[in-house]
């Protein structure tokens, strides 16, 4: 296992456990608007401005939980953080926001309190960015 794998496997267990954490809604939609509208649209239905420039459409986002009959909460942190890419797929068109984002609160940082504090921000920025996506469900 690499350390970016390890990195990974404790934001993905640490957020599981703060989907309360201290977040807040207007916090993750402006995430939602800087990491994700680009490429799935403001509304989240695929259409940003950057998805013509890739290889696959984005997924509407709003239509998570009507594919798989209820919200996945775990699978969809998975795919945010990055850990939900097989490797036999090769390259993955979604930037790994896990390890973005514990990179832009680290910063220059190299201490273990300055890595547990960025751990446990991004882990609250995620849960509420995966809230912020189970909010966005169109009912069928």
């Amino acid at each position: 296992m690499t350390r970016s794998d390890l990195k990974r496997a404790v934001l993905l267990g640490t957020a599981m456990m703060s989907l309360a954490g201290p977040a807040t809604a207007d916090t993750a939609k402006q995430d939602f608007q800087s990491l994700c509208a680009p490429c799935h649209g403001a509304d989240g239905r695929g259409g940003g401005p950057a998805a013509a420039a890739l290889r696959t459409h984005p997924a509407d986002l709003t239509r998570i939980a009507a594919r798989h009959g209820t919200f996945p909460v775990e699978k969809i942190t998975e795919a945010v953080i990055g850990l939900d890419m097989p490797e036999s797929h090769g390259s993955r068109e979604m930037p790994i926001w896990g390890d973005r984002l514990i990179n832009e609160a680290l910063g220059e940082e190299t201490s273990v309190a300055a890595a547990k504090s960025a751990a446990h921000d991004v882990e609250d920025r995620i849960a509420a960015l995966v809230r912020y996506l189970e909010t966005i469900q169109v009912k069928d």
